[in-house]
């Protein structure tokens, strides 16, 4: 019983050893007794401790555990949410070419319908013109309906996109100042046959590039109001003027936007 003597505060009422040892001593003589009763007095006391301190632990490792899982759970969110982000981006793009291939598959579905593919030529007057002005080395580069925004004086601009573009017209130059953003003058041969100075550029429209005609479009529009309308086809062919080889346009109008009578 010497290995119990000492002054260290236990679980029993925070009583020392002592102190306990004194109470069962003088409760009985018999040692066996004495060690049983301290043994009554003391273990479940110490096993109460220990099982509270393992359950404390438990709840700490729980709580930690339950912030890591938390975590991930933001972490897994974010990753999806990310996913979903890119998706829906990709269905976007996806869908917009569906889009853009519908209309570019009716555009030409209705323009052979309209007996307009392949194109009909050049009309002689407007080659006369051409003639005239010492051009030569004539080529379509698109046929196209006229878009509302065509139209439009304050957006002052005819849009060519690349995609529809059927011949090219540019040498390799005229492309690089495109390319950069620069803009060239060029001749334009209206669809009243008056001749002007327009400004030909290179822009991002939508997903797509497109060459430009703008300048001082504007006024070709009010030369051309009776004529120019919604959803009327048009050609654009373009030709060289010698002996500089300048670039120069005809704008040809070759189906009415309103009554479709076919323009000779």
């Amino acid at each position: 019983m010497s290995k119990l003597m000492s002054k260290e505060k236990i679980d029993d009422c925070n009583r020392s050893w002592l102190e306990l040892l004194n109470d069962v001593e003088a409760s009985t003589s018999s040692e066996s007794e004495k060690l049983h009763k301290l043994t009554q007095m003391v273990l479940p006391k110490f096993v109460a401790r220990l099982v509270a301190e393992k359950e404390e632990r438990m709840m700490i490792e729980k709580e930690g555990l339950k912030s890591c899982h938390e975590a991930g759970v933001e972490g897994k969110q974010d990753y999806l949410t990310g996913k979903q982000k890119k998706q829906k981006t990709r269905g976007n793009k996806k869908k917009q070419q569906k889009i853009n291939n519908q209309r570019k598959g009716k555009g030409s579905e209705k323009l052979m319908e309209m007996g307009l593919e392949p194109p009909p030529d050049m009309p002689q007057v407007f080659q006369d013109c051409i003639r005239d002005l010492g051009g030569s080395e004539i080529k379509l580069v698109i046929q196209k309906f006229l878009q509302v925004s065509d139209l439009r004086s304050q957006q002052n601009r005819l849009s060519m996109s690349l995609k529809q573009i059927r011949n090219p017209f540019l040498n390799e130059d005229e492309d690089r100042m495109l390319n950069a953003k620069r803009q060239m003058a060029v001749t334009l041969v209206e669809p009243c046959l008056s001749v002007s100075t327009v400004n030909l550029a290179k822009w991002s429209i939508g997903s797509s590039m497109s060459y430009i005609i703008n300048g001082d479009y504007s006024k070709v529009l009010k030369n051309n109001r009776d004529s120019l309308k919604p959803n009327a086809v048009v050609q654009i062919w373009s030709f060289r003027i010698q002996p500089n080889s300048q670039l120069g346009f005809a704008l040809i109008k070759v189906i009415d936007g309103e009554d479709g009578h076919v323009i000779n």
